[in-house]
């Protein structure tokens, strides 16, 4: 399972997204002058601070790696876009600026997403001899909720800002308290889809996923008969993986352990030996597994 492909990127860890979340500034930046050039002062100071401030927020999420990190810097990244898109297309950008700011937000954004950045950057949140790998999201969500959570939230976060610059003090007020409001709650919904991982602990091995489980699942090491791709057509197996789509894996116990899976509003107790969920590094995971002495098939 494991590749030179997979062991050189395991060695770059976090420094490809470093480098092209650095490198906004100097590819982005001359496009976005442009762009508000011909708006009013406010206007101009406003899409600034917001640009700075947001460039910054993600620097430091990448400097100190964490799962409150990987969820601001993967809100932040698509805004990059967002935001340059919106302005060039009221404003007048020569090509040259307008064709390295699409390069340089194109390669912020896609590299903030490859599963290789969120991994290293939920195992920032490991304690000690951990090691934290990131879940795959479950499918139901990439189809539409992701989005439009981050859409609400971007939009008014930036538009709440410009409307009180542009003196529009009504509208402006009520997008920034919706904005504020939206950071809560579609925020809040947005973390969680961090906070899903499996944990490789001294003790054994951990299943952390509040979406689809009631309670973490542990099983020691003693306790693992094995761990390896999932079955074609699994028998008897519990899927914790929500439909994430991806290699899936599954592991197996030697005896029934008892686990507490969502159903809605609902949670169903159910004794089970075999249980499927979907790293989003499965190689990697497997790797780890072996180094721990885990039986991997």
């Amino acid at each position: 399972m494991a590749t030179a492909g997979s062991n050189w990127l395991d060695r770059l860890g976090l420094w490809p997204a470093r480098a092209t979340w650095f490198s906004l500034p100097v590819l982005a930046g001359p496009a976005l002058n442009q762009a508000i050039r011909s708006r009013s002062g406010p206007v101009q100071v406003t899409v600034e601070v917001l640009a700075w401030a947001g460039w910054f927020a993600g620097l430091v999420g990448l400097l100190a790696p964490s799962t409150v990190s990987v969820t601001v810097y993967r809100i932040l990244a698509p805004v990059t876009i967002a935001g340059l898109v919106g302005a060039m297309s009221t404003g007048d950008v020569d090509t040259t600026a307008a064709l390295a700011a699409a390069v340089g937000t194109a390669l912020a954004a896609g590299v903030a997403f490859l599963p290789t950045t969120g991994d290293e950057m939920v195992n920032g949140s490991a304690y000690g001899a951990e090691r934290r790998l990131a879940l795959r999201p479950p499918a139901s969500l990439l189809l539409g909720p992701i989005g439009i959570a981050w859409a609400l939230l971007a939009s008014a976060a930036v538009a709440g800002p410009l409307l009180l610059a542009a003196r529009n003090w009504a509208a402006g007020t009520l997008v920034t308290l919706a904005a504020l409001a939206l950071a809560y709650r579609a925020g809040r919904s947005l973390h969680q889809l961090a906070r899903r991982w499996i944990v490789f602990t001294p003790a054994g091995f951990v299943i952390h996923d509040y979406f689809v489980l009631a309670e973490s699942v542990l099983l020691r090491r003693s306790e693992i008969a094995g761990l390896g791709p999932a079955p074609a057509e699994p028998k008897g197996a519990i899927d914790l993986s929500a439909g994430a789509l991806g290699l899936a894996l599954q592991i197996e116990a030697r005896e029934p352990i008892n686990i507490a899976v969502r159903d809605g509003r609902n949670v169903v107790t159910t004794d089970t030996v075999r249980m499927i969920f979907t790293p989003a590094l499965p190689g990697r995971l497997l790797r780890e597994a072996r180094l721990r002495g885990i039986q991997v098939s």
